[in-house]
């Protein structure tokens, strides 16, 4: 009767057991989840210098097209083996504006198109960098591919 009442009051592998639980409930999920946050932020500065090579391949190389400002874009991702694969478009717009005007105060006009008496054309680069994701451990709610873009408008000199 004796040894029986010592079982039941004995708990030294209670702690042992909470803990197994606590790894497998909370410590776990949080380190895979940490992993897929690495990738994704890693791959958010790829689509970042991306955006950055294309703009300034737009306002560096005088005449530049869309294929080269593209190529530029992709080149400065560093797309590297089992890395996602950032993606590049490029186009141009054409404005009528004011010597000291932006680009919200522009009227659209055609490339080469002669603007009216004191307005100069601008050209306008609008690039978009893009990369899909897919996220090695999935939490339920959160999508996956998951698109990362960034875009980007600058003047062509």
């Amino acid at each position: 009767m004796m040894h029986r009442e010592m079982i039941c009051r004995d708990r030294r592998g209670v702690v042992a057991i909470e803990a197994a639980i606590a790894l497998a409930l909370v410590v776990v999920p949080t380190v895979l989840a940490l992993f897929d946050l690495g990738g994704l932020l890693e791959t958010r500065l790829r689509v970042d210098r991306a955006l950055q090579a294309g703009m300034f391949a737009a306002w560096a190389i005088s005449g530049a097209s869309a294929s080269q400002i593209t190529g530029a874009a992709v080149a400065g991702a560093g797309n590297a083996n089992g890395s996602p694969t950032v993606s590049a478009t490029a186009s141009f717009t054409y404005l009528c504006l004011a010597p000291t005007g932006t680009y919200a105060s522009g009227s659209a006009a055609a490339s080469g198109t002669a603007c009216p008496s004191g307005q100069v054309l601008g050209e306008w680069a609008a690039i978009t960098a893009s990369a899909a994701v897919t996220l090695a451990f999935p939490l339920p709610g959160v999508a996956s591919p998951m698109t990362l873009t960034a875009t980007g408008l600058t003047r062509v000199q």
